[in-house]
């Protein structure tokens, strides 16, 4: 189930979010980011400004962690490259509540998340487990385009 802030941010035409959803900018902030290399840093640097915006002081690195992750794994696991060879592109949108932020990330693959189990031996995987700790809830959902949407939301103060 879904928490009535996130609705289905799987949507098809995902520039739109904040339309689509009712949002205003005052509180909604959205990115695209591809694979490459430079999309982590700008992931992290782009989160911590809409927080500064939003005055956002308690919960910062959780939710630049949060985004960061569910962003890295959007990377790794559902990016390629389109016909053409251009590298597909996948969304992080933020959206400003109360006391959490909504970290949200789709991608172009229909395939859900996976919580590995707990092994501090294993180089990588630990992602969603991270994103558990974190958050008060995650989840996802799937459009009828085939996008899939992960959101994580995160406690924060103003």
């Amino acid at each position: 189930m879904l928490p009535l802030e996130i609705g289905s941010l799987a949507l098809p035409n995902a520039p739109d979010w904040g339309i689509a959803l009712g949002l205003s900018t005052a509180g909604f902030a959205a990115k695209s980011f591809t694979a490459q290399t430079t999309s982590a840093p700008r992931v992290r640097s782009f989160t911590k400004a809409a927080l500064a915006r939003w005055d956002v002081e308690d919960g910062v690195e959780a939710a630049v962690l949060v985004a960061w992750e569910l962003a890295t794994n959007a990377a790794q696991h559902a990016l390629r490259r389109d016909g053409r060879g251009a590298p597909e592109q996948a969304w992080l949108g933020l959206l400003r509540r109360e006391e959490a932020v909504v970290c949200s990330v789709t991608d172009p693959s229909p395939n859900p998340p996976r919580l590995q189990p707990p092994d501090l031996m294993r180089r990588s995987g630990r992602g969603l487990l991270l994103v558990t700790r974190l958050s008060s809830t995650w989840g996802w959902s799937l459009s009828a385009a085939g996008t899939k949407t992960v959101w994580a939301r995160v406690p924060t103060v103003r």
